[in-house]
């Protein structure tokens, strides 16, 4: 009896180890995918050199720049790497251009608002006003995220007002607003040539732009004084639709409501 009990002993052990080899012989995650495998399909090699542009989603190109009032009235289309002149005027001595960045988004209005009608073409950019003369560009002004709409897009004019002094350029790169019109000022000297932005003084306020009505006149010169027709909206106070008459600064770079 204990001859057979010893048999039936050692046939256990031997049924028990041969169970433990054939599991340590088994690879471990077997039925998985390799380890390799399952990184190479969720890591995503990062550059900090990258400079490709945004992927298109099914709701159209991202754009990189800060969502504004206007951003879900707007289809992007294009986006665009290389410089673009969007306005241009010719001196004596050179040009003033705007001009677009590094990127340039390109699209259209899908929506009418106050600021266009629907199709309208859109502009955003980095866009700076330069003097350029030869190869060498002179910044004026730096407009950083500007946004802005047209119709088409030919190159924009600038409006030109010359005093005595100075020739002035307007530009006005929004068409319509439904609140007036705000333009960048620039002037020439006719003295010494010099081109340099000019700021809008109306009593303790200092502003970069020119508001003037969408409606009417644009800015002319009359007896050496810049007149401008306000932009009127319902409330109005009396005394602020009356044209505004500003005396040319040189010195100081300014425009100052009489």
């Amino acid at each position: 009896m204990f001859a057979i009990n010893r048999k039936i002993m050692i046939l256990s052990s031997l049924l028990s180890f041969n169970l433990l080899l054939a599991c340590s012989s088994q690879p471990s995650g077997a039925g998985d995918k390799p380890t390799s495998e399952s990184s190479a399909a969720t890591v995503t090699p990062f550059s900090p050199k990258s400079t490709v542009t945004p992927a298109e989603t099914e709701g159209g190109i991202v754009s990189q720049f800060s969502k504004s009032t206007l951003s879900d009235s707007i289809s992007l289309d294009t986006i665009s790497d290389t410089p673009s002149i969007r306005a241009e005027t010719d001196l004596v001595d050179g040009k003033i251009l705007m001009i677009s960045g590094d990127r340039e988004e390109r699209g259209h209005l899908i929506a009418p608002s106050v600021l266009g009608a629907e199709g309208d073409q859109t502009f955003q950019s980095n866009y700076k006003i330069v003097y350029r003369k030869g190869n060498n560009d002179k910044v004026l002004l730096e407009l950083p995220a500007f946004l802005y709409l047209q119709p088409t897009d030919k190159i924009l004019p600038f409006d030109k007002v010359s005093f005595k002094e100075a020739d002035i350029f307007l530009l006005t790169p929004q068409y319509r607003t439904g609140h007036g019109l705000e333009a960048y000022v620039f002037a020439v000297d006719k003295q010494n040539g010099d081109v340099f932005p000019i700021e809008i003084r109306k009593g303790e306020k200092t502003s970069k732009t020119l508001l003037y009505a969408e409606l009417g006149k644009k800015p002319f010169n009359q007896n050496g004084q810049l007149v401008v027709y306000p932009p009127i909206g319902a409330g109005t106070p009396e005394k602020d639709t009356k044209e505004i008459h500003y005396k040319l600064d040189l010195r100081n770079k300014q425009f100052i409501a009489d």
